[in-house]
C-alpha cells in the first residue's frame, strides 16, 4: 500500500479523468503537490516538474524495497524556504507493470511520435493539470525527471519534444538501453546539434552505470552544452542504485532546474 502525502496540498487525480488515448497503456491516477505558497496566493502560477515512476517519489518509509520514497515534496519544501529553489508544482506519474515498454524508446530513438507513454504524458496529463492547477504552461517553465529507465525517458523526451519541454533531470540513467536499431542513448546525443534544453545528470559510482553516464556527459559537452550553465554532471562516490541515494542527491536536480545554478554542486 502507497503512504502519500497527507496534505491539503496535495491532490490526486482519478485515473478515470485522465485515460490514455494512444496505444495500450494502463489507466492510472496522477498525483500533484503544489507549493505552500499556492494555498495564500491564488493568482500565482508556478513551473511544473513531471516526475516518472510517481508513486516513488514522496515521503513514503516503507516503499522502494525497504530503501523509502525520495521525500521529493518534503525536500522541494525545505529547498523553497531557504530560496534556493522557485515554487513548483510535482505531478507524479506512477509507473504499471509495463515500466520498460513505456519508459524504452522502442523502435527507435529518433521517433517520438509513435511513442504511447511520450504522448500520454504531453497529451494527456499536462492538457489536465494546465486546466486544473495554477501552472506556467509554456516550455520554460516545464520540466521532466526520473532516475534509471524514468532517467532516460525524461531526457529523451526532452530532446524529442522541446517545445514542451525545457528542463530534464536523469538521475542514475538506463544508459544501457537500445533502441530495437540497436542505437545507444549516447550515439543519439552525439548525432545531434546543441539544443536549448538544461540537463542535470548523475550516477554513483557503485554498480550504477557510472562508464556510460560519463559517456553521456562528454558526449553533451562535445556537442555545445556547457557545464554549470545548462548542463550539471554530478557523481556520486559510493551511491548506488536505489531511491535511498535518489533522494540524497536530487536536490541538486531540484537546485539546477528550478534555482542558481552554481548552489547544485
Amino acid at each position: 500500500m502507497i503512504q502519500l502525502p497527507e496534505s491539503s496540498r496535495f491532490h490526486i487525480i482519478d485515473e478515470l479523468k485522465v485515460l490514455p488515448r494512444f496505444g495500450h497503456l494502463t489507466p492510472r491516477p496522477i498525483y500533484v503537490y503544489l507549493p505552500e505558497l499556492a494555498e495564500h496566493d491564488h493568482r500565482r502560477r508556478f513551473p511544473v516538474l513531471y516526475c516518472h515512476d510517481g508513486q516513488n517519489i514522496w515521503d513514503d518509509p516503507h516503499c522502494c524495497f525497504g530503501h523509502g520514497g525520495w521525500c521529493l515534496n518534503l525536500i522541494a519544501d525545505e529547498l523553497t524556504r531557504e530560496g534556493k529553489m522557485e515554487p513548483a508544482i510535482l505531478v507524479g506519474i506512477p509507473n504499471t507493470h509495463a515500466r520498460f515498454r513505456e519508459y524504452s524508446p522502442g523502435k527507435t530513438y529518433d521517433d517520438i511520435l509513435a511513442h504511447p507513454y511520450a504522448n500520454y504524458v504531453v497529451d494527456v496529463v499536462k492538457r489536465h493539470v494546465d486546466r486544473k492547477f495554477p501552472t506556467k504552461k509554456d516550455r520554460g517553465q516545464t520540466a521532466l525527471l526520473g532516475s534509471s529507465l524514468g532517467g532516460l525517458v525524461s531526457l529523451w523526451m526532452a530532446h524529442k519534444l522541446p517545445e514542451t519541454f525545457h528542463k530534464a533531470a536523469c538521475l542514475s540513467g538506463a544508459f544501457q538501453v537500445r533502441d530495437r536499431q540497436n542505437k545507444s542513448f549516447v550515439e543519439f546525443v552525439k548525432e545531434r546539434e546543441r539544443q536549448d534544453l538544461r540537463i542535470y545528470l548523475d550516477c554513483g559510482t557503485v554498480r550504477d552505470g557510472a562508464p556510460q553516464s560519463r559517456k553521456v556527459h562528454q558526449a553533451y559537452l562535445a556537442r555545445g552544452w556547457r557545464e554549470g550553465e545548462d548542463l550539471c554532471y554530478f557523481e556520486d562516490d559510493g551511491g548506488e542504485h536505489n531511491e535511498r541515494c535518489w533522494r540524497e542527491r536530487v536536490w541538486r536536480a531540484l537546485v539546477f532546474l528550478f534555482g542558481n545554478a552554481t548552489d547544485a554542486k
